[in-house]
């Protein structure tokens, strides 16, 4: 199992970003597999900064990015109180408050977090995140 990243999604909507294609063949398995996927509760809120940020604040483009998104099911976890314990302990130790929750959900899920964030992933724990650009690598093997 994948915990996704808002990071990942956006790309799916900006043709300018990096990694663009990894993101899209990603959003394809999506797809094909959503109960591959899950996201932490915060994820559409944040998605829908992210969208309004970088769109400049265009409703009907956010509204429909994420109708899309909301389209394809992807479970979305509530964090237990343990996972909540996990957060507080990977945001002390160096994540922000809501890369924590994601690497923290993917502890609790015995899943990887999948992002864009280069940095995030170097203060992860190695078992619990991955970048982008070697997702398919590592969702292969």
């Amino acid at each position: 199992m994948w915990i996704l990243d808002v990071s990942v999604v956006v790309k799916w909507f900006f043709t300018d970003e990096p990694l663009r294609e990894k993101a899209i063949e990603l959003r394809d398995v999506l797809v094909e597999k959503p109960l591959m996927f899950a996201v932490p509760h915060l994820f559409y809120s944040e998605l829908i900064h992210v969208l309004s940020k970088k769109s400049g604040k265009k409703v009907q483009f956010v509204q429909e990015a994420l109708d899309l998104v909301l389209s394809f099911g992807l479970p979305t976890v509530f964090l237990t109180k343990e996972g909540l314990s996990k957060a507080v302990q990977y945001s002390c130790e160096g994540l922000s408050g809501y890369d924590a929750t994601y690497v923290a959900l993917a502890n609790q899920l015995k899943a990887r977090w999948v992002t864009s964030d280069s940095q995030a992933v170097k203060n992860s724990p190695i078992f619990l995140a991955v970048e982008l650009s070697s997702w398919a690598e590592e969702a292969t093997s």
